[in-house]
């Protein structure tokens, strides 16, 4: 049981993911939402050359796996195919399960979340609040899970939803047919920068290749910068530990991120 998500007694959620070439984490990511998505969790793999589609077959909470075999290396097409490919495992999930709610996430997230006191009869949608953990000097010979530093620049994502609410996906949240009511339950753990100096250059040059301007330069220029020698988050903030979240996380604004792009 995993004690860092808690859902609740008679509320069906079944999980969706997108996910690439994460054979190095995906079990690990299945068996930590296993139980919280009780409807079971359904997989779009975006034709994967590692294995991938093959682990999460076999992992006894997946319930269905989407195969795609051809790669589209085009920026316009790379856009479109985040919102689609979602879309098509939220088809899959509600003909398979017919779940109450989903719950949409990435294969390097870790939330928590705590639905033991919410009334989910009266809201159409969650949000998290997102951090993103950085290698630094004192853990880049750990692992990911070792991470203990993160930016105090936090995001609020919509993650989980009423399954019939959902009109499409937009990237990676989707757009909802009732919007009121969204609550904010919960925080996340992102390790997508934070997993491995080659994981990091990887990631830097699919974005920069595949992201329109702005965001296309602004991971270029994040190129061989995997490792916070500086103590500071990709935006220029001094790095903080999970548990000064509440005192000094602060929203990911568009003005932080632009000014990312003139100071690299």
């Amino acid at each position: 049981m995993n004690h860092l998500l808690k859902a609740q007694d008679g509320i069906s959620i079944a999980g969706i993911t997108r996910i690439r070439n994460e054979s190095d984490i995906i079990v690990s990511t299945l068996d930590y939402f296993s139980d919280f998505c009780n409807a079971g969790i359904f997989v779009y793999d975006d034709a994967s050359t590692d294995g991938t589609p093959d682990l999460c077959d076999a992992h006894p909470a997946v319930k269905g796996v989407i195969r795609n075999t051809t790669w589209d290396k085009s920026r316009s097409g790379r856009q479109l195919a985040e919102g689609q490919y979602r879309m098509e495992a939220l088809g899959l999930a509600r003909k398979t399960s017919n779940p109450d709610w989903i719950y949409c996430f990435d294969a390097d997230e870790r939330p928590e979340i705590d639905l033991a006191g919410a009334d989910l009869k009266s809201i159409t949608g969650i949000r998290l609040r997102l951090f993103d953990f950085y290698i630094t000097p004192e853990d880049a010979c750990l692992s990911w899970e070792h991470r203990t530093w993160m930016g105090p620049e936090y995001r609020d994502i919509l993650m989980m939803f009423r399954s019939k609410n959902i009109k499409v996906f937009l990237d990676r949240e989707p757009a909802l047919e009732n919007s009121t009511g969204i609550l904010f339950i919960g925080f996340v753990r992102h390790y997508g920068k934070a997993k491995s100096v080659q994981e990091w250059e990887t990631t830097c040059h699919y974005y920069g290749n595949h992201l329109p301007e702005p965001y296309s330069s602004k991971w270029r220029n994040r190129i061989g910068k995997a490792i916070k020698h500086d103590m500071k988050s990709d935006f220029g903030s001094p790095l903080i530990k999970w548990d000064d979240r509440f005192d000094k996380g602060f929203p990911l604004t568009g003005e932080i991120e632009a000014r990312e792009r003139r100071h690299p």
